[in-house]
């Protein structure tokens, strides 16, 4: 399925399995071809799974590693937006993007993110019957940096709240996000949802890095194919355990 691609990272609640043998794996994985961005990566201070100390640490190393192979970040950020916007201004803001996974607060917390030139993604949240704030925060963002997202299986939006979420509930999003923008059936929502989906073309399905294409060089993979590849991948991580 040479269209799909892969977000890899390690998730906040497993930094405490982060260290160098665990990072080597990462920028193993990152140089598949497939792979458009590090993520889910972030801070999660409500479930605190991982000491927050070890989340910090595992954060601003995978920053490190996003930005070293070009490649964006998408973040999981959970009761800890102040730290982890700090991370992030102390390491740089990667330069192929940042996109906030799942965005459900107001704009008072978004706008900074924003302003850093973040994307946002909005998921089922946008449309819950007691979220003013989120639909607030979704008519504010500049179109260019917008995105919609399901996080699938969970957050299924309405009117369909309780099922399973799956991919195409997605439209349920987008049309909240037409909605909340004021825009008017027909031409105008097609232009701004064709507007979102060049968005997640433009930041999440790129051509391979330089960085990338060199360390897939170096693993042996650089001349298979996608299928080949990414047999050549679980080969490997079977190897590996």
């Amino acid at each position: 399925m040479p269209r799909v691609r892969f977000a890899v990272g390690c998730h906040p609640h497993n930094a405490k399995h982060y260290d160098d043998a665990l990072e080597k794996l990462l920028l193993d994985r990152l140089a598949d071809a497939r792979v458009s961005a590090v993520g889910e990566i972030g801070l999660d201070y409500h479930y605190d799974f991982s000491p927050r100390e070890a989340q910090r640490e595992a954060f601003r190393r995978q920053v490190r590693v996003a930005k070293e192979a070009g490649l964006p970040v998408v973040l999981h950020i959970r009761e800890a937006h102040d730290d982890a916007f700090s991370i992030l201004q102390e390491e740089g803001f990667p330069q192929a993007g940042t996109l906030l996974h799942c965005f459900n607060l107001d704009w008072a917390e978004l706008e900074r993110w924003v302003e850093a030139g973040c994307y946002v993604a909005f998921g089922g949240p946008v449309t819950f019957k007691h979220a003013d704030e989120v639909r607030d925060a979704a008519s504010h963002v500049p179109e260019e940096l917008l995105l919609t997202e399901t996080d699938a299986p969970y957050m299924t939006p309405e009117p369909l709240r309780g099922a399973t979420c799956g991919p195409e509930h997605v439209v349920f999003t987008a049309d909240k996000l037409c909605e909340v923008r004021g825009l008017a059936f027909g031409e105008e929502r097609e232009t701004f949802l064709r507007k979102l989906l060049a968005n997640a073309y433009g930041l999440l399905d790129r051509e391979p890095t330089p960085w990338q294409r060199e360390r897939a060089e170096g693993l042996g993979i650089k001349e298979l194919s996608p299928t080949e590849r990414a047999r050549a991948a679980v080969a490997q991580w079977r190897a590996s355990e």
